[in-house]
Protein backbone atom coordinates (compact mmCIF):
# COMPACT_ATOMS: atom_id res chain seq x y z
CA UNK A 1 0.00 0.00 0.00
CA UNK A 2 1.69 3.14 -1.21
CA UNK A 3 1.24 6.50 0.47
CA UNK A 4 0.65 9.45 -1.82
CA UNK A 5 2.11 12.88 -1.18
CA UNK A 6 -1.29 14.27 -0.22
CA UNK A 7 -1.63 11.65 2.55
CA UNK A 8 1.89 12.18 3.87
CA UNK A 9 2.26 13.95 7.22
CA UNK A 10 5.40 15.37 8.69
CA UNK A 11 6.81 13.33 11.61
CA UNK A 12 6.14 16.15 14.04
CA UNK A 13 2.59 16.79 12.81
CA UNK A 14 1.27 19.51 10.52
CA UNK A 15 2.97 22.26 12.50
CA UNK A 16 6.42 20.83 11.81
CA UNK A 17 6.53 22.25 8.32
CA UNK A 18 5.29 25.68 9.42
CA UNK A 19 7.36 26.06 12.61
CA UNK A 20 9.78 29.01 12.70
CA UNK A 21 13.48 28.18 12.34
CA UNK A 22 15.24 27.20 15.55
CA UNK A 23 12.26 25.39 17.07
CA UNK A 24 10.92 21.92 16.90
CA UNK A 25 7.42 20.60 17.20
CA UNK A 26 6.36 20.00 20.76
CA UNK A 27 8.98 22.31 22.25
CA UNK A 28 7.92 24.16 25.36
CA UNK A 29 8.49 27.89 25.66
CA UNK A 30 9.70 30.44 23.15
CA UNK A 31 12.05 29.32 20.40
CA UNK A 32 15.73 29.65 21.11
CA UNK A 33 17.36 31.50 18.27
CA UNK A 34 20.91 32.68 18.35
CA UNK A 35 24.27 32.34 16.74
CA UNK A 36 25.62 28.84 16.35
CA UNK A 37 28.20 27.76 18.90
CA UNK A 38 31.76 28.72 18.05
CA UNK A 39 34.00 25.88 17.12
CA UNK A 40 37.67 26.14 17.84
CA UNK A 41 40.01 25.87 14.93
CA UNK A 42 42.25 23.43 16.76
CA UNK A 43 41.20 19.83 17.19
CA UNK A 44 41.17 18.52 20.76
CA UNK A 45 44.51 17.16 21.88
CA UNK A 46 44.61 13.41 22.18
CA UNK A 47 46.38 11.61 24.97
CA UNK A 48 49.45 9.68 23.94
CA UNK A 49 48.78 5.95 23.63
CA UNK A 50 49.77 3.76 26.54
CA UNK A 51 52.05 0.75 26.20
CA UNK A 52 48.95 -1.45 26.36
CA UNK A 53 47.81 0.03 23.04
CA UNK A 54 50.65 -1.83 21.33
CA UNK A 55 48.83 -5.12 21.78
CA UNK A 56 45.31 -3.79 21.23
CA UNK A 57 44.07 -3.18 24.77
CA UNK A 58 41.12 -0.86 25.28
CA UNK A 59 42.16 2.77 25.61
CA UNK A 60 38.89 4.20 26.94
CA UNK A 61 38.34 6.76 29.63
CA UNK A 62 37.76 4.15 32.34
CA UNK A 63 41.28 2.88 32.70
CA UNK A 64 42.01 1.24 36.03
CA UNK A 65 43.78 3.51 38.50
CA UNK A 66 47.45 2.94 39.17
CA UNK A 67 48.35 2.49 42.82
CA UNK A 68 51.81 2.58 44.26
CA UNK A 69 52.21 -0.33 46.60
CA UNK A 70 54.59 0.48 49.41
CA UNK A 71 54.42 -2.95 51.00
CA UNK A 72 53.23 -6.33 49.74
CA UNK A 73 49.76 -7.63 50.48
CA UNK A 74 49.38 -9.18 53.93
CA UNK A 75 49.43 -12.95 54.16
CA UNK A 76 47.04 -14.45 56.67
CA UNK A 77 47.95 -17.89 57.93
CA UNK A 78 46.05 -20.03 60.38
CA UNK A 79 48.12 -20.51 63.54
CA UNK A 80 47.00 -24.15 63.93
CA UNK A 81 46.29 -25.51 60.43
CA UNK A 82 44.18 -28.64 60.04
CA UNK A 83 46.27 -31.58 58.90
CA UNK A 84 45.86 -35.33 58.79
CA UNK A 85 48.02 -36.05 61.82
CA UNK A 86 45.94 -33.85 64.11
CA UNK A 87 42.70 -35.34 62.77
CA UNK A 88 44.04 -38.85 63.45
CA UNK A 89 45.12 -37.79 66.94
CA UNK A 90 41.66 -36.36 67.66
CA UNK A 91 40.03 -39.50 66.25
CA UNK A 92 42.14 -41.68 68.52
CA UNK A 93 41.29 -39.53 71.56
CA UNK A 94 37.59 -39.59 70.69
CA UNK A 95 37.63 -43.35 70.13
CA UNK A 96 39.35 -43.87 73.49
CA UNK A 97 36.72 -41.62 75.12
CA UNK A 98 33.84 -43.57 73.61
CA UNK A 99 35.49 -46.91 74.44
CA UNK A 100 36.00 -45.84 78.06
CA UNK A 101 32.33 -44.94 78.42
CA UNK A 102 31.27 -48.10 76.59
CA UNK A 103 33.30 -50.28 78.97
CA UNK A 104 31.84 -48.51 82.02
CA UNK A 105 28.39 -49.90 81.26
CA UNK A 106 28.41 -53.68 81.29
CA UNK A 107 24.87 -54.30 82.54
CA UNK A 108 22.35 -53.97 79.72
CA UNK A 109 21.90 -52.64 76.20
CA UNK A 110 19.67 -49.86 77.54
CA UNK A 111 22.42 -48.63 79.87
CA UNK A 112 24.99 -48.88 77.07
CA UNK A 113 22.86 -46.76 74.73
CA UNK A 114 22.23 -44.07 77.35
CA UNK A 115 25.83 -43.81 78.47
CA UNK A 116 26.99 -43.74 74.82
CA UNK A 117 24.58 -40.88 74.07
CA UNK A 118 25.89 -38.94 77.07
CA UNK A 119 29.52 -39.59 76.06
CA UNK A 120 28.77 -38.56 72.47
CA UNK A 121 27.19 -35.26 73.49
CA UNK A 122 30.11 -34.53 75.82
CA UNK A 123 32.55 -35.33 72.99
CA UNK A 124 30.68 -32.98 70.64
CA UNK A 125 30.81 -30.24 73.29
CA UNK A 126 34.57 -30.77 73.67
CA UNK A 127 34.91 -30.66 69.87
CA UNK A 128 33.01 -27.36 69.75
CA UNK A 129 35.30 -25.86 72.40
CA UNK A 130 38.38 -27.18 70.59
CA UNK A 131 37.14 -25.77 67.28
CA UNK A 132 36.64 -22.34 68.82
CA UNK A 133 39.66 -22.05 71.10
CA UNK A 134 42.01 -24.92 70.28
CA UNK A 135 43.12 -27.12 67.43
CA UNK A 136 40.52 -27.57 64.70
CA UNK A 137 42.09 -30.79 63.42
CA UNK A 138 41.71 -32.46 66.80
CA UNK A 139 38.15 -31.12 66.98
CA UNK A 140 37.31 -32.80 63.68
CA UNK A 141 38.70 -36.12 64.87
CA UNK A 142 36.90 -35.98 68.23
CA UNK A 143 33.58 -35.05 66.58
CA UNK A 144 33.94 -37.86 64.02
CA UNK A 145 34.71 -40.46 66.69
CA UNK A 146 31.84 -39.25 68.87
CA UNK A 147 29.48 -39.36 65.90
CA UNK A 148 30.57 -42.90 65.05
CA UNK A 149 29.98 -44.05 68.64
CA UNK A 150 26.49 -42.50 68.72
CA UNK A 151 25.75 -44.05 65.31
CA UNK A 152 26.66 -47.50 66.66
CA UNK A 153 24.31 -46.95 69.60
CA UNK A 154 21.61 -45.83 67.14
CA UNK A 155 22.08 -48.99 65.09
CA UNK A 156 21.63 -51.04 68.28
CA UNK A 157 18.42 -49.14 69.10
CA UNK A 158 17.10 -49.66 65.54
CA UNK A 159 17.96 -53.39 65.65
CA UNK A 160 16.15 -53.89 68.94
CA UNK A 161 13.23 -51.76 67.71
CA UNK A 162 12.86 -54.04 64.69
CA UNK A 163 12.48 -56.92 67.15
CA UNK A 164 9.70 -55.04 69.00
CA UNK A 165 11.72 -53.66 71.95
CA UNK A 166 12.20 -49.93 72.43
CA UNK A 167 15.48 -49.56 74.34
CA UNK A 168 15.35 -45.96 75.42
CA UNK A 169 12.41 -46.11 77.90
Amino acid sequence: MAVSESQWKEPGGPSAATAPPGTWPGAMGPPVVGPPPRLSAQPPTARPPTPAAAYGAWQGALRPPVFKVSQPRPVFREPMPVNGQMIALGGAAGAAWMLLFGLLMTGSARGYVWITLIAGFLAWGAAAILARFGDRGVAVGVAAAGGLGVAIAGILVAYRLAGGDWLLW
